[in-house]
């Protein structure tokens, strides 16, 4: 039987405190959450849930792993966005020719690791 993918719906973020990551990630994307409880918070960007919980037995907060990227126009402003709200840049910027895009990834303040790519059209 093959499996048929059919789009990536969802990114989940731990956080040992969820209320400060979702007022940073409110800054990053410009928007307010769709959900937001005391251990939960959930943004909707480009079609795309951004969740952001506790770390518990069964997941446990931990740096890298598999990291989700996001298109994005203008790179280089973003990461400048991404310095003034505290983050930092983990890795890159790097071209990858292959694709025609150049990659970077991001460490928000509180230790997650998101990935942002711009296509060189």
């Amino acid at each position: 039987m093959r499996i048929k993918i059919k789009e990536f719906t969802t990114i989940r973020l731990l956080s040992h405190d969820v209320s400060k990551s979702r007022d940073w990630y409110m800054y990053f994307f410009s928007q307010d959450p769709v959900e937001d409880t005391e251990n939960f918070v959930s943004f909707k960007v480009a079609g795309v849930s951004l969740d952001i919980t506790s770390p518990d037995a069964k997941n446990p907060f931990s740096c890298g792993g598999s990291i989700g990227y996001w298109l994005v126009d203008e790179l280089d402003q973003v990461l400048e966005k991404v310095k003034e709200l505290g983050g930092e840049i983990y890795r890159g910027p790097l071209k990858v020719t292959e694709t025609n895009r150049i990659i970077a990834q991001i460490k928000d303040p509180f230790g997650n690791v998101i990935g942002l790519e711009e296509s060189l059209k």
